[in-house]
């Protein structure tokens, strides 16, 4: 983590998104690559919405960057800056839920596979970290 839970500069906040986007883009990839593997035979509509998934985050993890490069000079907490990370932070939020949802419909195919589950409970410990770590640095945002 770069803030440490709180906020000491933008370029923190900013860096947090683009780790945690990128990690969050490779997750259903990841999940695409072991099922296809193991031969779980995920329906389609299942995989559309894990490449879904992973555009959001790609696309998410762009636009952090591009705003991210624009405040070069001195972040300081510059409400302009702070209200653009702070929609970036609840579109975050908004994917990571998504996220969230589509997993336990995953969970329904190799149910007898203890790796298989136990890969998925680990996917959905680190999006719900995520959730509330990005939850609370947005509270920071606002205050």
């Amino acid at each position: 983590m770069y803030c440490y839970t709180r906020i000491s500069n933008l370029i923190c906040v900013f860096n947090e998104l683009q780790l945690w986007c990128e990690i969050s883009s490779e997750h259903p990839i990841f999940i695409k690559t072991v099922s296809d593997l193991t031969k779980k035979n995920l329906p389609e509509s299942i995989v559309d919405k894990l490449l879904q998934i992973n555009s959001l985050f790609i696309t998410l993890g762009n636009d952090t960057l591009a705003l991210k490069q624009s405040i070069k000079p001195n972040p300081k907490f510059n409400y302009k800056y702070t209200q653009q990370i702070g929609m970036l932070i609840d579109r975050f939020l908004k994917n990571d839920e998504y996220v969230l949802s589509v997993i336990p419909e995953i969970k329904q195919y190799g149910r007898d596979d203890k790796v298989w589950q136990e890969l998925l409970e680990h996917i959905t410990h680190e999006q719900k970290f995520m959730y509330n770590l990005f939850s609370d640095l947005n509270s920071q945002l606002q205050k």
